[in-house]
């Protein structure tokens, strides 16, 4: 199941509380954060890309401010863990349950948060790929990668890139890498969006849910 939305930003409510089917999608512009250490775990440790230092702690530090609101815990005092394949979770039997993934592509990071779901999100930068159906057939499902090679080549970097997060938005809902066990796309439901000029985005939830509502946020 999967579907294209069209988001509109918004500042949040003070009430950030999460009904069943409800995601929040933040959108944070790392540039306009100025990181400052905290304790706990490395920071770059919960996501597969790296960023400079600055950026790749601007986004965990977002992360952390935004997470502690809807488990009314000071940012700091989270306790933030990693599953075996190398998702993050909140520790310390923290509630509301809340289940959240990050993404980050240069300057600009999202943050999806749920709670009982299984939630994936990632978000890539336009930019040139010198073969992108070479790199479709060697990293996305076949059908896909036929998608790809229908379309004229101008028109290929735009589409895999929109492919590829989908494809790593759903690996990253049940807890795998891009090299990890394919997950099946009919049990998911999966959002593509353009989360802002040059910018693609996906959305995974895992198992399949019918009538999910989504928010799009930006911190104030």
């Amino acid at each position: 199941m999967h579907r294209e939305v069209f988001p509109q930003w918004q500042l949040a409510p003070a009430n950030l509380g999460l009904s069943t089917g409800c995601i929040d999608v933040w959108r944070i512009a790392l540039g306009s954060i100025r990181p400052h250490p905290g304790p706990g775990r490395a920071l770059g440790d919960l996501d597969q890309h790296p960023l400079p230092p600055r950026l790749r702690a601007a986004a965990h530090q977002a992360m952390r401010d935004i997470l502690s609101r809807y488990v009314d815990c000071p940012p700091d005092q989270l306790d933030i863990g990693l599953h075996p394949g190398g998702k993050p979770y909140l520790g310390n039997q923290q509630q509301p349950q809340v289940e959240f993934n990050l993404s980050h592509s240069r300057d600009v990071a999202l943050l999806a948060v749920t709670t009982t779901l299984a939630v994936g999100i990632d978000v890539e930068v336009e930019r040139k790929l010198e073969d992108p159906l070479r790199l479709a057939r060697r990293s996305l499902p076949s059908e896909e990668s036929e998608q790809l090679a229908a379309l004229p080549e101008a028109a290929r970097t735009g589409r895999f890139l929109a492919l590829w997060t989908r494809m790593e938005a759903r690996q990253k809902a049940v807890g795998q890498g891009i090299f990890g066990r394919p997950a099946d796309p009919s049990l998911m439901s999966s959002f593509s969006f353009r989360p802002g000029q040059g910018l693609y985005a996906s959305l995974s939830v895992s198992p399949a849910t019918p009538d999910l509502e989504l928010r799009f946020f930006v911190p104030a």
